[in-house]
């Protein structure tokens, strides 16, 4: 079927957890020790956080809103399909729609979570001195410089370990008039992981997109494409002018496995099957016929074949006719024309020509009729 670099897209995927996973806890602040002010367990990983972020229960403000949570299950549901539609691309539209809401909107954006901590520290000069701490409100992470210098001087004290590497300035931003921080300045680690310029949330959703419009299409498997039901004689003859098609027909017709022991006609089955395993090559204008008569299947359901996503690069299909043989009926017709009765069918004994036994049903009953008449 319609083939995509899936694997190439969950790879991508792949680095990113492993990137934001809890392998760098220490470099991203993350000690896997409850809060001490609060006492609730933090984040196992920047990762997680990222999971978590806009649900319910997780937030500050138990707000629920699309959050890097929301995008990154879209995003992983998308990597489920085997095959998808153009109109499933939308999906795309609407991760990169959140995202920017994420960046735009004060109370979603992680640079602007509030924390009072510390955001000065001096060690003691003496034993029995205390430190100078000075405390207040910063936004994006609460690990400051100062406070993790603190807790490294509390560790050390305790003859214990405070397992962190230094925090980087840039993570959280302060007033240092006092009051509010500044909006939109801090770049947490939960922030980079969402919004940043590289290995974030919002690079990952672009560079698997591009993978996407890059790499979809048919693959070399053929296409599967089914014949719509009860097509007329003149649908039949358009069919019949697809080449590959048309001597699919003839080599059928040739085969004297198809038919029943010495006699013209083709067994249904034998003829619906023998079409079904044949694969040949389309061209552009063969495509725009099937696309008015024929379908495919899309996990599961019938689509038309100009709603796949790049479904003009179709060159390689088998074709399945409804097992009624009606339609399969009429392409024979028109593909055999006069040979139908002079084709000599492999080991008949009845003669030459080639009897549909559908075709003699239908003619009895016409003929029928008009005696009732």
């Amino acid at each position: 079927m319609f083939e995509w670099d899936r694997e190439g897209a969950l790879a991508l995927l792949e680095e990113y957890k492993s990137f934001w996973g809890p392998s760098k806890n220490s470099q991203f602040g993350i000690t896997g020790r409850p809060d001490a002010n609060t006492g609730k367990t933090n984040a196992k990983s920047v990762y997680l956080s990222v999971e978590n972020h806009g649900r319910v229960g997780m937030s500050r403000k138990n707000i629920d809103f699309s959050g890097g949570g929301a995008i990154l299950e879209k995003l992983k549901s998308f990597l489920e399909r085997e095959t998808f539609l153009e109109e499933d691309l939308l999906d795309f539209d609407d991760m990169e729609r959140d995202l920017q809401r994420i960046e735009t909107r004060s109370g979603r954006n992680p640079a602007n979570i509030t924390f009072r901590t510390m955001i000065s520290f001096k060690p003691p000069a003496g034993e029995d001195d205390e430190p100078e701490i000075e405390r207040g409100l910063v936004a994006g992470h609460f690990l400051t410089i100062p406070y993790w210098e603190y807790r490294q001087w509390k560790a050390k004290k305790l003859n214990e370990t405070f397992p962190s590497e230094k925090p980087n300035a840039e993570w959280y931003a302060f007033s240092k008039e006092g009051g509010t921080p500044p909006q939109n300045k801090a770049k947490p680690p939960l922030w980079q992981a969402i919004l940043g310029e590289k290995n974030s949330l919002k690079t990952l959703v672009a560079d698997i997109k591009e993978l996407v419009e890059k790499s979809m299409g048919p693959g070399t498997a053929p296409i599967k494409i089914d014949v719509n039901a009860n097509l007329g004689p003149k649908t039949g003859e358009r069919l019949a002018t697809i080449a590959g098609l048309n001597k699919a027909i003839r080599e059928v017709m040739a085969d004297g496995t198809i038919y029943t022991r010495g006699r013209r006609f083709p067994v249904k089955s034998r003829l619906n099957d023998a079409v079904r395993n044949k694969t040949f090559n389309i061209s552009s204008s063969d495509l725009a016929i099937l696309v008015e008569t024929c379908t495919v299947k899309i996990e599961g359901e019938r689509v038309e074949i100009d709603e796949v996503v790049n479904y003009e690069k179709i060159n390689n299909i088998t074709m399945r006719f409804p097992k009624s043989n009606k339609t399969l009926n009429n392409v024979v017709r028109a593909v055999m024309g006069e040979q139908m009765e002079t084709f000599k069918v492999p080991g008949s004994t009845e003669g030459d020509g080639i009897t549909l036994k559908q075709l003699d049903a239908m003619e009895a009953f016409s003929n029928l009729m008009k005696v009732i008449k």
